[in-house]
């Protein structure tokens, strides 16, 4: 999965497997569906709904952590960190983590369907609007002795400070599968492309390129083009030119209407049919919440230091 490996085409990605039921990534998707589908019955009209990435808000969102719950999770994980390896004689100082700044980097589903905001579009092409979520972990770990690492990443056999401070927080809470909630979040994206209106969007969005003066046969391709680099900062003009006509078309062409009305309605019937699977992520979610609050309010008034 060349372009979601490092987040920068803003698809999601999930396990390879070939032929016309392949889970292939976003837009990529769209092409081998098209082809897929030529057989199936017509296409309905264009869907109307959403018209902002604001108002891309899917039912799995109601269970996921907000910025500010990371950071209270955050910053009880840091704590516990902090007191497993003074116990072990060593002083380590993490920084605190902040709602803001979490949310600073954290894109929402703002990219679930490729480029979609246009503003971003005219000021950074393909490129992320916001900078990759940086490893806050890795950053400071990295300038500890050997010794000290060891003791805060541990081994199979002998678990560090930092998963026993994750074993602390999740202790009592209710059992959460939330791998399967990220199984569920891909598929329901992998699925809602293979619906007609999605696909036949994906073929008003090429031609609407096409009158734009941009020869793409999807969005996936766009973002490909050889003449940006991604990983570089550097974004040029025509960059930006071809990632502000490839939002217009998304919404223009119904496109990231179709693609969020059928992502949505999948993922209401997952949620209508694992109630029990949903109420426990709630629970554990709100249980963890508790704990870390807790901890924070007894330990240093809410800061980590």
């Amino acid at each position: 999965m060349p372009l979601s490996s490092n987040g920068s085409a803003g698809f999601r990605a999930w396990p390879p497997e070939t032929g016309c039921r392949g889970l292939l990534a976003g837009a990529l998707l769209l092409t081998t569906v098209t082809a897929c589908a030529a057989d199936e019955p017509a296409p309905r009209a264009p869907v109307k709904g959403v018209s902002s990435v604001s108002e891309l808000v899917l039912p799995f969102d109601a269970y996921k952590t907000t910025p500010e719950q990371r950071a209270v999770l955050g910053n009880a994980h840091n704590h516990l960190v902090v007191q497993c390896m003074r116990k072990q004689g060593i002083t380590i100082d993490p920084p605190a983590e902040d709602a803001a700044a979490i949310a600073a980097v954290d894109p929402g589903n703002s990219r679930r369907y490729g480029v979609a905001d246009i503003e971003a579009a005219k000021t950074y092409g393909y490129h992320l609007a916001r900078p990759p979520s940086p490893d806050t972990t890795g950053a400071w770990a990295g300038k500890l002795p050997k010794p000290a690492r060891h003791r805060l990443y541990g081994t199979a056999a002998d678990r560090g400070c930092l998963d026993r401070a994750t074993l602390t927080l999740d202790k009592g809470s209710t059992k959460a599968d939330w791998p399967w909630l990220a199984l569920q979040d891909s598929l329901t994206l992998e699925q809602a492309a293979k619906d007609p209106s999605v696909t036949a969007a994906a073929k008003r969005w090429e031609t609407c390129m096409g009158q734009a003066g941009h020869s793409y046969p999807a969005p996936e391709a766009a973002i490909a083009d050889g003449r940006w680099d991604l990983d570089k900062p550097d974004v040029s003009e025509d960059e930006k030119q071809t990632a502000t006509a490839d939002t217009t078309c998304k919404w223009s062409s119904g496109l990231v209407a179709a693609w969020f009305a059928a992502d949505a309605e999948l993922q209401r019937a997952v949620v209508r049919d694992n109630p029990d699977r949903f109420a426990a992520l709630r629970d554990n979610l709100k249980q963890r919440l508790a704990r870390a609050s807790a901890l924070l309010t007894e330990h240093e008034g809410g800061q980590v230091r």
